[in-house]
């Protein structure tokens, strides 16, 4: 008996999805210049009189330290995107685009549109995030318990 061969997307469909990635990319780019560029994250204030990138009021202080920590959060989360992109990228040059890494089948178009970095297929994705909470569920239960048993021990 032949065995099955592995589904691919067509190169139409690949074609698609790379120039879409590609748009996502450059977007992503685009915004982190603008993030770069603006005077909250570089610290870089003249405001009545203060001396540049220092503010002189606790409330001011605590605002930009706010604005600083919302950007570097936010950078992170894109440069985290802009890896999962580069990857996807990388997974069309492969052949390996669009095809679950769990059930190998095809990963429907809609949900590639979706989240053209997707590597799972709905079912699979879900099936994982489930055995995830539940090692997290079983993982907070020994800790509970460990915890109990260290509380016990103190108090005898």
């Amino acid at each position: 008996m032949a065995e099955k061969q592995q589904e691919k997307m067509s190169q139409k469909d690949l074609d698609y999805f790379k120039a879409l990635l590609q748009e996502r990319r450059r977007q992503l780019v685009a915004s982190q210049s603008d993030v770069a560029n603006n005077e909250t994250f570089q610290g870089q204030r003249d405001q009545g009189g203060e001396t540049a990138g220092y503010a002189t009021h606790m409330a001011d202080v605590a605002s930009d330290y706010n604005s600083l920590e919302t950007n570097f959060d936010l950078a992170a989360r894109d440069g985290k995107y802009l890896v999962y992109l580069e990857e996807a990228l990388q997974r069309i040059e492969d052949g390996t685009f669009g095809i679950c890494k769990v059930c190998k089948k095809l990963i429907p178009k809609a949900r590639l549109e979706a989240v053209p970095t997707a590597t799972k297929c709905v079912s699979c994705k879900s099936e994982t995030k489930k055995r995830e909470r539940e090692e997290n569920r079983m993982e907070m239960a020994r800790i509970y318990a460990q915890q109990q048993r260290l509380s016990q021990r103190g108090n005898s």
